[in-house]
């Protein structure tokens, strides 16, 4: 079947039309709306079936708060979504001057455990780098199982 066939074939299937009189359309009701001529008419039947179900239970298409919105409530929610992005980025940059100061803290620290300990007891410095290696592995790989569990969701 060609194109042109098939877009006729779906357009006669799209409309109503009345066994008997074959001139005679039944009025489509308000609540169906224009399906596209190029859409499946397994799709389109799909569709109205579900829209009649809907409309014949008394399920109303929009819920009626939606009735009473108006440009100052869109507004409004806006707002609140660019302030809540603007607190969220605030949060994130505060995190990272955390992070950096904790590393800062951290590098100080071991660098203070070389130049003291280095000298004076070499095993003790051993242990604690020994430790802190094994500290540092498991913080490594807690975040890592914890990020793959994120992406994996």
């Amino acid at each position: 079947m060609t194109t042109p066939d098939k877009k006729a074939e779906d357009k006669k299937n799209n409309d109503i039309v009345s066994p008997k009189d074959p001139s005679k359309k039944e009025e489509t009701p308000v609540i169906f709306p224009d399906l596209p001529d190029d859409m499946p008419h397994e799709a389109k039947q799909i569709i109205r079936m579900a829209m009649m179900s809907s409309s014949a239970t008394g399920m109303s298409r929009h819920h009626p708060l939606f009735e009473k919105f108006t440009e100052d409530h869109v507004h409004k929610y806006l707002d609140y979504i660019q302030k809540d992005d603007d607190n969220e980025f605030s949060f994130r940059s505060s995190n990272r001057w955390f992070y950096l100061l904790y590393t800062v803290l951290g590098l100080s620290f071991f660098s203070f455990l070389v130049i003291y300990l280095l000298p004076k007891d070499k095993g003790l410095l051993d242990e604690i780098l020994k430790l802190l290696v094994a500290f540092a592995g498991g913080l490594g790989s807690g975040y890592g199982i914890k990020a793959f569990k994120d992406k994996k969701k």
